[in-house]
């Protein structure tokens, strides 16, 4: 099982950021837009962001948070992605126990190289858990401050089969909520695209309500 760290030396860009004078608080949002884009799945981010990087020295911060150019633009758009997919993927995991160990699991789909930034996140909030969670064909498992992957060769877990009391919380809340008159499957697929359906649990819930209603 390796152990990871989050962006490896190899993958920093060749500038260094400290060199940009600017206004802090937008030093610092350069600064996490880089980290962002260096998750981005383009094998090219690299030539992007140390052009982004190379603009902002010697055009300053706003030129390239404004995406004067088209390196800009670009990079702003490799860092958009990441931090979207990494929004949905804290929002629609929902993280069950599955054994006497203190245990959370779930399991997502992503593009991008957020499944570390998706571990901090739900190790951050759940300090007292052991997070795992399976990203396509890696499983990955968060402990004692420590991130380690495996490849997937068989079955991590036996998934829960009943529903745990936190979700049968959460849907008698959702069930509570819902007006059925203004049901607006436009609407949903806009602000949750399809393809995330099978992890909303309100969604499965509800599923023929929601594919065919």
């Amino acid at each position: 099982m390796e152990q990871l760290e989050l962006i490896k030396p190899k993958e920093r860009p060749k500038h260094d950021l400290t060199k940009i004078s600017g206004d802090p608080e937008a030093k610092e949002m350069f600064r996490r837009e880089v980290s962002l884009a260096l998750l981005h799945r383009d094998p090219a981010k690299y030539a992007i962001i140390d052009k982004a990087i190379e603009q902002a020295e010697s055009k300053g911060i706003s030129y390239v948070l404004c995406k004067v150019s088209a390196e800009a633009r670009k990079f702003m758009k490799y860092a958009r992605a990441v931090g979207a997919e990494k929004y949905r993927a804290t929002a629609f995991i929902r993280l069950q126990p599955i054994d006497q160990h203190k245990v959370l699991y779930g399991e997502f789909a992503i593009e991008h190289q957020t499944a570390e930034l998706i571990m901090l996140h739900f190790m951050k909030r759940f300090p007292r858990y052991n997070i795992m969670i399976k990203f396509n064909k890696e499983v990955y498992i968060g402990r004692n401050k420590e991130i380690f992957k495996q490849a997937l060769t068989v079955p991590v877990v036996d998934k829960p089969v009943e529903k745990d009391e936190f979700e049968q919380y959460w849907l008698a809340f959702y069930r509570s909520q819902y007006i059925p008159e203004r049901r607006n499957i436009k609407y949903l697929k806009r602000m949750i695209p399809q393809k995330y359906w099978r992890w909303v649990t309100e969604l499965k819930e509800f599923d023929e309500e929601i594919r065919y209603g």
